[in-house]
């Protein structure tokens, strides 16, 4: 009976074929040895020899049901799995419930209703904040790393001692650069630059692929996104639902920069999120849905997200599930996985069934949120028709441990609207309070029910407990929250309609958050630096005061040492230029208050795209230049053919010392800081 069991074990995992048989020999004698001494040792032997088999291999069993006991601490929102039973109950509950999607070629094709006036989807509340090449707005001052020698800017990030990963990455001496699914390593040394390496990544067939990295010591970790959807790109909404979408996380030995050598590969069910690196470890957050189409009860691995480390796939189990309370409204799970930066191994992971909004991280705690929109009653009244989930998730040497749950009124825009400082959570929030009306048809008895929404701001401080600690409401009624910055005890945060109050908030008292000053001028920002000396840089668009529609973008410096009367010292609109991604995306600005310089990609009247870089004097913002960045060139019958090859959003601007480096899908560019002035040009 054992040596049956064992053998089918076997052959569904393929081992050696002479392990396979020294293993089935040993079970025979101890089975013929102990069988009469005590009847239940082959059941004890049998067990032993097939652990030690899954061992060997690395081959992880996964039980059918996988029982675990709920924890007594059990999150008020939030709730530990009971089993893998109780997932696929859950998904099929989804399936019967949800009746938003159709069957066509075998892919699950997802409706969507739109919101005309807000241009946005509506009728799904999981959606994640793509935080690489996609609407992601934020802002963070710059870090800037001081070597012997070396003065040079490093990626925008949101708080110290925190990293994020992006597109481009620079230790000073090197700059590295993933494009066109391919690592590019190039020498920074001004003129003398030069492309040392360019590697290619493994791919799957016809996946598209988008990579952040992380750079350490002598490893590079690149974060990879293949959305595979076999060459058929033909869902409409949603295309992330087929459930097969891994991120990948690619470790490359870059101590020979001339021959960077890939030594593991992770995958991580699910399509990239966001990810941040803290210390040794990599904590990456993916979306993995579920087409509930294709679960198989028995088969967990088709409901429960995966990860793949050294062709090992580990199941998540049950009890690192965490559920929310409310019912199934969505088909799908935020992973968080910890992953070793030198070897890409698997420390630890997590999951929340239903998905996450916005993601903010310190160097303690990951912060998930949840946003969740109420059905309004048919009854007249006001109603608030939103709030937002809160889960707060420690991170301590690559452990993750739920500690929390809670929840805040209102809507959260992106990470920066939150903060962690002195053990407290602060949030600031949209809160859309809708007034329920009846009105009849004239000369007609029918009746129909109007909403008018009135949307106002919401600071919010939680304990770490996250429990209401204290709060500020109804704070510029009629307008929308566009950008938040902390600093310390202090918060600043940009509403609009059609004026652009800034807000000052202390925040010393937790428990009595008061407001200190409201300056308005026209337009908005979608998010503020700090810019040394008492001053705070914001970026973002010039709107009409009466019509609230955009001019163009803006860069504003407002004066905040004196918080309780903030003023806007200077701005500059920028005529002919309408669009940057860094509205978007804190990564693709950078600004350095040492070096009196902040720079960034915008598109003007003409589509074309330029880098503008400028300066703040004190009295005004000047222009120090305007560069085109690298286009990919081509000789013709001696004709010079320039071909735009890039988009906006991969383009990056970095200095090393006195250099200025431009990096594109093409190549990449020098320019003296002092004169900007081209000095060199490698392309790929």
């Amino acid at each position: 009976m054992f040596e049956q069991d064992y053998k089918k074990a076997m052959d569904a995992v393929k081992p050696d074929a002479d392990k396979k048989n020294e293993i089935l020999n040993n079970i025979k004698q101890k089975e013929n040895a102990k069988t009469q001494k005590n009847p239940a040792m082959p059941w004890r032997v049998a067990f032993a020899c097939v652990a030690l088999v899954a061992i060997i291999l690395g081959v992880v069993f996964v039980p059918k049901n996988n029982i675990v006991t709920k924890p007594k601490n059990s999150p008020n929102t939030l709730s530990v799995a009971d089993s893998y039973d109780e997932i696929y109950s859950r998904l099929k509950k989804y399936q019967k419930q949800h009746k938003n999607y159709e069957i066509a070629d075998g892919e699950v094709v997802y409706e969507y209703a739109y919101d005309d006036a807000e241009g946005s989807a509506t009728g799904t509340n999981s959606g994640a904040n793509y935080s690489s090449g996609s609407a992601l707005k934020g802002d963070s001052q710059t870090s800037e790393n001081t070597a012997e020698e070396n003065e040079f800017s490093g990626t925008t990030e949101q708080v110290e001692g925190v990293s994020e990963a992006d597109i481009v990455k620079t230790d000073g001496k090197y700059i590295y650069t993933v494009n066109d699914n391919f690592l590019s390593i190039f020498s920074a040394s001004g003129s003398n630059s030069q492309l040392l390496s360019r590697t290619e990544l493994e791919n799957e067939e016809n996946a598209y692929v988008y990579g952040d990295m992380f750079l350490k010591d002598d490893r590079l970790v690149i974060l990879q996104n293949s959305y595979g959807y076999n060459g058929a790109y033909s869902c409409v909404g949603d295309c992330m639902a087929s459930g097969d979408d891994y991120t990948s996380i690619i470790i490359f030995d870059i101590s020979d920069r001339k021959e960077p050598k890939q030594v593991a590969v992770t995958r991580q069910k699910g399509y990239y999120n966001t990810s941040r690196m803290v210390g040794d470890y990599v904590y990456l957050v993916s979306e993995c849905y579920i087409n509930t189409n294709n679960i198989v009860k028995e088969e967990p691995d088709t409901y429960v997200p995966t990860v793949v480390y050294n062709d090992k796939t580990t199941v998540l189990p049950a009890d690192r599930i965490y559920c929310y309370n409310y019912g199934e409204d969505s088909a799908s799970y935020s992973v968080i996985g910890s992953f070793n930066y030198r070897d890409g191994a698997l420390c630890d992971s997590a999951s929340l069934f239903g998905g996450a909004s916005q993601i903010y991280c310190s160097k303690d705690n990951i912060i998930f949120t949840k946003y969740n929109s109420t059905e309004l009653p048919k009854e007249e009244g006001s109603y608030s028709s939103a709030y937002t989930d809160i889960s707060r998730l420690e991170i301590s040497g690559g452990k993750i441990e739920y500690k929390a749950s809670g929840k805040v009124e209102g809507e959260l825009e992106n990470q920066f609207f939150i903060d962690e400082y002195d053990g407290y959570f602060r949030f600031v929030t949209t809160v859309t309070e809708t007034t329920v009306t009846k009105q009849k048809y004239a000369n007609t008895d029918k009746e129909i029910f109007v909403y008018d929404s009135n949307p106002s701001a919401c600071l919010t401080v939680l304990d770490k407990d996250l429990k209401l600690c204290g709060q500020i409401k109804d704070l510029a009624q009629g307008e929308r929250v566009y950008s938040v910055r902390f600093m310390g005890d202090t918060a600043y945060f940009v509403t609009f309609r059609r004026t652009d109050p800034l807000f000052s908030a202390d925040l010393s008292d937790p428990k009595n958050p008061k407001i200190l000053g409201e300056l308005k001028i026209p337009g908005f920002s979608e998010y503020m630096y700090p810019y040394g000396n008492g001053l705070l840089l914001g970026f973002g668009m010039d709107a009409d005061e009466s019509t609230g529609r955009t001019n163009g973008l803006k860069l504003s410096m407002f004066d905040i040492s004196n918080p309780a009367d903030v003023k806007e010292q200077n701005k500059t609109v920028l005529d002919g230029y309408d669009y940057s991604p860094a509205l978007y995306n804190h990564k693709a600005m950078l600004v350095s208050s040492s070096k009196n310089l902040m720079g960034f990609a915008a598109y003007d009247r003409y589509g074309n795209t330029k880098y503008l870089i400028y300066e703040y004097t004190g009295d005004e913002f000047v222009r120090k230049a305007v560069l085109t960045p690298p286009y990919a060139v081509q000789n013709s019958e001696n004709n010079i053919i320039y071909d735009s090859c890039f988009s906006s959003e991969s383009i990056r601007g970095l200095f090393i010392n006195n250099d200025f480096y431009l990096v594109s899908d093409c190549g990449l560019l020098v320019f003296d800081m002092n004169t900007f002035l081209q000095t060199a040009r490698i392309d790929f």
